[in-house]
């Protein structure tokens, strides 16, 4: 029997402390995630957006960049906020709307950024932040800084115009950010597929010349 792998996994030239540290970042979202899940189903929190089953995503993308480089996440990134070591009494002070929250208790989401952790708020989940993103590695580019900029989009956010424009103005300029397209199938509230297709979003971005990475 011939046994097929989907996977491969090289770890040449990468310690165990290593691979312990990522596994201990992969986990700590994780263990957040269910914890909030079961208070939401016990009635003890009102809401809780979950990204249950994404953290590798948040986690990998953070641990490839360098602390002083930029990431714009979405909503369903806990593990971004604890992979920058965001203080997790901080963080959930400003889920419960707290003073002591990074919005002094003017709201209670994860619509916030901070500066110390290279994290900028997002602007909802509809794509305005990718055009935010051109602007700070505009900024890198004209500083001559050796900087990236990681910026999170939802492929129902690959729908609106800002995606379009963000995509576009990075290609002509050559900018260093990264925009990384979430595949959940889902746009806000109906499937995806209402909208738009995945062979219609490879178009959209290859037609500017990328070459998209899945």
């Amino acid at each position: 029997m011939i046994i097929k792998r989907i996977m491969d996994f090289d770890r040449t030239g990468i310690k165990d402390s290593r691979l312990i540290r990522i596994y201990q970042a992969l986990i700590t979202p994780r263990m957040i995630e269910e914890k909030m899940l079961t208070l939401l189903r016990q009635g003890r929190i009102s809401k809780w957006f979950s990204g249950i089953g994404q953290e590798a995503i948040s986690v990998g993308a953070s641990l490839a960049l360098r602390q002083r480089e930029y990431i714009l996440p979405l909503h369903r990134n806990l593990g971004i906020f604890t992979t920058r070591k965001v203080p997790l009494s901080r963080l959930f002070a400003q889920f419960q709307g707290k003073k002591s929250g990074f919005t002094n208790g003017r709201d209670r989401s994860f619509h916030f950024g901070s500066r110390e952790h290279h994290i900028v708020g997002m602007i909802s989940h509809l794509g305005p932040q990718l055009g935010v993103a051109d602007g700070i590695a505009l900024s890198h580019l004209l500083k001559k800084e050796k900087k990236v900029v990681l910026v999170f989009c939802g492929d129902g956010g690959a729908s609106e115009g800002d995606f379009h424009e963000a995509l576009n103005v990075a290609s002509v300029w050559n900018l260093p950010v990264l925009f990384l397209l979430k595949i959940t199938d889902m746009d806000c509230q109906r499937p995806v597929l209402s909208s738009s297709t995945i062979s219609i979003l490879l178009i959209k971005v290859t037609v500017m010349e990328w070459k998209p990475i899945r």
